[in-house]
């Protein structure tokens, strides 16, 4: 997935509330940042139960998925170590509260080196 398959609404909709709250514009501090999941020589990124590689696997994130980055406290990232908190649906796009496929998200744990960049 790339940026550029993000719906303008809801980028805007990013940009907007990374404004209102006067956030930095790096990508690690935006907050709710949409991220893509990097290339693996398997293919995918495990998403995972809590931030260890003997937690189960939630599911697998295919490379090039969009993951939404969690975070707290004014863009704050939820981290553990080398790990991230994130989101992903199934189709790798990104989905608010209103949506219907919004339930579909399953949120984990990634090493944060498996993520790229986010927009």
């Amino acid at each position: 997935m790339t940026r550029c398959s993000l719906s303008a609404r809801r980028l805007g909709m990013l940009a907007a509330t990374a404004l209102a709250l006067g956030l930095a514009a790096s990508p690690a501090s935006a907050l709710n940042a949409v991220c893509e999941v990097l290339p693996t020589a398997d293919g995918f990124a495990a998403l995972r139960s809590a931030p260890s590689t003997d937690a189960p696997m939630i599911r697998r994130m295919p490379t090039g998925h969009g993951v939404k980055m969690r975070s707290v406290q004014m863009g704050r990232l939820v981290t553990s170590g080398r790990w991230v908190q994130v989101t992903h649906w199934p189709d790798g796009k990104f989905y608010e509260p209103g949506d219907a496929e919004f339930s579909l998200g399953r949120t984990g744990w990634v090493v944060h080196r498996l993520v790229g960049e986010c927009g």
